[in-house]
């Protein structure tokens, strides 16, 4: 007789409604399989919830719901104990409480099958134990299958999420063991993994969250430096002055008054800076700062080699007014305080902001908001230009997505803040297909997938970023691409990741260019 490692145990099911505009707060006893019937909410800060996504988290998970919209948000919370083989003898098998179905702050799928919807809702209507336990055996079967087919769609909560969690409610009185039992850890581990992960404890990460959020607040002259302070978490304008000097060399009011600085080294926004008329003196000299094309216009700007960073001694001889970096760098901390040493930093979000509101933040910094304004013109006038050159040649309801190659026969499907999606999905206001409506551009998250699973995000007209001219010979002789092409009479265009990998200000504008041309003129595979 065979005998079961595992047992799991239907527990019971209830329909709950979240209205309009409102939160809630619950912790279940029990594992969870929480499933989405209607609307979109937030779980826990930073997990978006729609009609398609699944979440599963373990016992005594701590939950909250937020739903910012005006329609009320309706869920099931389905929920069931597991329990693991811990002793056989003879004829007796012991049993015990399993504490952890899955990662220990849950699993979120974006993209659960009508067979998963199907199955749910049978348990959700069984009201005999042997069929409720068969059916709670064939939802957990039928998710895990899916996550199986499909692991490149699984969102796995990591400690990245930590780390988004906190800059997002960096604003909160937020205190370390409270952040580590929020998300199930030891405190003491929770310590030393936060040190691992960003080089930082949690107080010094926070502070630097909260200090690079004000520099952005202070160009706004609306707030005072109470406000500032208190909207980013400091009750004590005094201290938050004092943190902020430690770190920027400069008081809050100095920095309100920071303009017309012109000796600027960029590891990132340089096309954000270029737009604004500015020309730094140093900057990376790489495809995913600047483009090849247009690497000319800086003229006589120290270029730092590609894959490389400039030396401390480099930059401290560039005598500079201030450094502009990405949030990417907080994986480095004794980068950015050794930075700090040399010029005050300016770190912005990356890959997160609306394009034209980076730009203008960028420009007001350094008080060139004329400047900018003027390029933002120009860059909408070819938007239109643009909408009415394609719109007799893009049909009514035919779809538009943005690709990229990547290796180990892997496509990326990127949200609008990247590879130029931004034009095609947010200016053009291209038509992107309900696929990528749903998994990509909702949740505002890129997605990587299996290139044979293509054919669930094929549009009409499809823009293929590749790399190296393999990649585009692959591109064209690809059976999954082919069946695209023949199948669902996809026109695809390839274009080339080194005019796409930087997508800010002048840059963007160059983007546009070459998308509304290859559209325009039809050329795609033949």
């Amino acid at each position: 007789m065979a005998v079961m490692e595992q047992v799991n145990q239907f527990e019971g099911v209830d329909e709950r409604t979240l209205e309009a505009n409102s939160r809630v707060q619950f912790t279940e006893s029990t594992n969870v399989i929480l499933t989405v019937m209607s609307g979109t909410a937030q779980l826990n800060g930073y997990i978006p919830l729609m009609n398609t996504s699944i979440f599963i988290g373990n016992l005594g998970l701590r939950m909250e719901l937020k739903n910012d919209s005006d329609q009320p948000f309706v869920y099931r919370i389905y929920r069931f104990q597991q329990y693991k083989l811990r002793n056989r003898q003879d004829l007796q098998l012991t049993y015990e409480l399993s504490k952890e179905y899955v990662n220990y702050n849950g699993l979120v799928y974006h993209k659960s099958s009508n067979k998963v919807r199907k199955v749910s809702e049978a348990l959700y209507q069984a009201n005999k134990e042997n069929e409720q336990s068969h059916l709670l055996y064939k939802l957990l079967f039928t998710i895990e299958e899916e996550f199986e087919l499909q692991k490149s769609q699984l969102t796995e909560v990591t400690f990245q999420s930590v780390l988004d969690y906190v800059s997002i409610n960096s604003h909160e009185p937020l205190k370390r063991d409270e952040v580590a039992n929020h998300f199930g850890y030891h405190q003491n581990y929770f310590s030393k993994l936060i040190k691992a992960e960003t080089g930082w404890s949690f107080s010094d990460y926070l502070a630097h969250i909260r200090l690079d959020k004000a520099k952005v607040m202070l160009l706004d002259p609306r707030y005072t430096i109470t406000e500032v302070s208190r909207k980013i978490g400091y009750q004590d304008a005094l201290y938050f002055s004092r943190k902020f000097r430690k770190q920027t060399g400069l008081t809050p009011t100095e920095f309100r008054l920071f303009k017309g600085q012109k000796r600027i080294f960029s590891f990132q926004f340089t096309g954000d800076l270029l737009a604004a008329g500015i020309q730094p003196v140093g900057t990376l000299n790489s495809p995913g700062n600047i483009p090849p094309h247009f690497v000319e216009q800086l003229g006589d700007a120290f270029l730092v080699p590609r894959e490389d960073y400039p030396t401390f001694e480099q930059l401290r001889a560039l005598e500079l007014d201030l450094i502009v970096a990405p949030s990417y760098l907080y994986t480095h901390p004794k980068l950015i305080e050794e930075l700090e040493k040399i010029a005050p930093v300016f770190i912005l979000k990356w890959d997160r902001w609306d394009r034209l509101e980076e730009t203008k933040t960028i420009a007001k910094l350094l008080g060139r908001e004329e400047e900018a304004a003027n390029w933002i013109a120009r860059y909408e006038e070819k938007v239109a230009r643009g909408q009415e050159l394609l719109k007799p040649l893009i049909e009514a309801g035919e779809t538009v997505g943005v690709f990229e190659l990547r290796e180990n026969n892997q496509v990326g499907i990127w949200r609008s803040s990247a590879r130029g999606a931004y034009n095609i999905y947010k200016k053009l206001k291209l038509k992107a297909p309900k696929s990528i409506e749903e998994d990509i551009l909702t949740p505002h998250k890129h997605l990587v997938i299996d290139e044979y699973l293509i054919s669930s995000y094929a549009a009409d007209h499809m823009l293929v970023i590749v790399h190296t001219a393999e990649q585009a010979l692959r591109l064209k002789e690809s059976k999954y691409w082919e069946a695209v092409r023949t199948k669902y009479h996809s026109k695809v265009y390839i274009l080339q990741l080194e005019d796409f990998w930087a997508s800010e200000g002048i840059f963007l504008e160059h983007q546009l260019d070459i998308q509304v041309k290859k559209l325009a003129e039809g050329d795609y595979i033949l």
